[in-house]
């Protein structure tokens, strides 16, 4: 009897975690991610050829020897890598091409490019610290990735980097979509609540070495120290505090409702911005609508306020008085607020998802369009160099020829050149001595020489 309860105790447990399984699904369905136009871009008959030949070899020919790349040479690498090995060139060549003058002339499918490689070979760590060193990298999220990447990371319990992506949304200050917004939101609360993985930053980077000696360098000025608040944030819970505030003000103007000020509260909290709490605390208790705000985020930010190292004198007691207020007036719902946000998720799924994947659709066969004609146009380009190279080697071997066989009825005209030369040469030594630079012996010497004239021989006629 034993045997058989710890069996059907096995068999209960088993069946329970299976239904966890199939209880945690993404909000969206498989068909957002269009896989069969993603993997269409692999019918173009370019891939043969690229695969043939050491294309990430020449474009490492090309950064070194011209100091940048064609941007669809750089679109093309990254749109066919299809092979976890080649992360790390993918990594470079997009490094490179951030740091080259053809940086601005991108394609608007290289950065997709990038980030969905990166996303199919799990290599998230690697593709989170990219996506946040934007100057080196230059990849920015638009709204369909933001969606299909933080849905992902939701389905895996990965709520740090569904915070991430919420993030970039708020330093993008891109707030407009239903889908996006909610999905940002339920990820920052979902991460407050459950904070894994663990670290914040699993890819660090490195610190640079104290140099041994104290080195002074000579500098035209002094940069004053300048944080905007903004790009500049790098702790967690001010990035994220940040972010429910954008998010939170973008609901605001269109609903105001518990979602919406329990986000801009806590979001000002985990901010530490101390005024901005006070103001918002003022507005809900001075609203004649009565907004109401949810139990567990007013304990979290009660919790957050008594943890401050150093509040402002006088602020606990303000504060506690207006949070005794709001609980005594009735202002406190005990309901749930990512159950709240996980509904209006699926209202926005339901209404906006057949759009969204459409308009992706339209813009990879529009991408594969501008694949080809950039091709088309670069080949062009190619032709018109090397017909151009042509015609001037033509024009300098007929200017020799020219100048040999008139070279006589152009004397004057050397002659002239030459003391023009001579004189040049005079005026740059003068130049050196006045800057009281010495004069290399080898350029004296070339000018002795340039200025050098072998007497004219003239016959002389013997007297008879």
């Amino acid at each position: 009897m034993a045997g058989k309860g710890f069996i059907l105790k096995s068999l209960l447990r088993t069946r329970s975690q299976n239904f966890q399984r199939i209880c945690l699904r993404t909000f969206l369905t498989d068909a957002y991610k269009c896989d069969a136009e993603w993997k269409g871009r692999l019918n173009n008959p370019l891939l043969e050829k690229l695969k043939s030949e050491n294309f990430y070899g020449e474009l490492l020919k090309k950064f070194q020897n011209d100091g940048k790349a064609s941007p669809i040479d750089v679109d093309l690498f990254s749109t066919f890598v299809l092979n976890e090995l080649h992360l790390e060139d993918l990594e470079t060549v997009t490094k490179k091409f951030r740091r080259c003058p053809n940086t601005v002339h991108a394609l608007p499918s290289t950065s997709h490019s990038v980030i969905r490689t990166y996303f199919e070979f799990k290599n998230t760590d690697t593709l989170m610290r990219m996506v946040d060193d934007r100057l080196n990298y230059g990849l920015f999220l638009d709204y369909y990735l933001s969606n299909l990447l933080m849905d992902s990371f939701l389905k895996e319990d990965n709520f740090r980097d569904a915070a991430k992506i919420a993030i970039q949304l708020m330093l993008q200050e891109e707030f407009d979509h239903p889908i996006a917004s909610h999905l940002a939101l339920y990820s920052c609360y979902g991460y407050l609540n459950k904070q894994q993985p663990e670290p914040w930053d699993p890819q660090p980077k490195p610190k640079p070495a104290e140099p041994v000696e104290q080195v002074k360098v000579r500098v035209d000025y002094i940069r004053e120290p300048f944080f905007d608040d903004h790009f500049d944030l790098t702790q967690p819970h001010h990035l994220i505090g940040k972010t429910l505030v954008g998010f939170g003000k973008h609901l605001l103007r269109q609903s105001p409702d518990s979602v919406a000020y329990t986000s801009l509260l806590l979001g000002w909290t985990l901010f530490e911005k101390h005024d901005k709490v006070i103001e918002t605390l003022d507005t809900i208790l001075g609203s004649s609508s009565k907004p109401y705000l949810f139990k567990e985020g007013l304990d979290r930010c009660k919790k957050t306020v008594h943890e401050w190292s150093n509040p402002p004198e006088g602020f606990l007691d303000n504060y506690n008085s207006r949070i005794h207020q709001l609980e005594v007036g009735g202002f406190v719902v005990h309901d749930n607020v990512s159950d709240i946000l996980r509904q209006r998720i699926n209202e926005a799924v339901s209404k906006h998802e057949n759009d969204d994947i459409q308009h992706q659709k339209e813009r990879y066969r529009l991408w594969e369009r501008q694949r080809e004609e950039e091709i088309q146009r670069q080949a062009q380009a190619i032709e018109r160099r090397k017909r151009l190279a042509i015609l001037e080697a033509k024009k300098k071997d007929l200017k020799e020829k020219e100048e040999q066989l008139y070279f006589f009825d152009n004397l004057d005209e050397w002659e002239l050149r030459h003391e023009e030369k001579l004189l040049q040469k005079e005026m740059l030594l003068k130049e050196e001595e006045s800057r009281g630079r010495k004069v290399s012996a080898k350029l004296q010497r070339q000018a002795e020489e340039d200025a050098y004239y072998p007497p004219e021989i003239t016959a002389v006629r013997k007297q008879k």
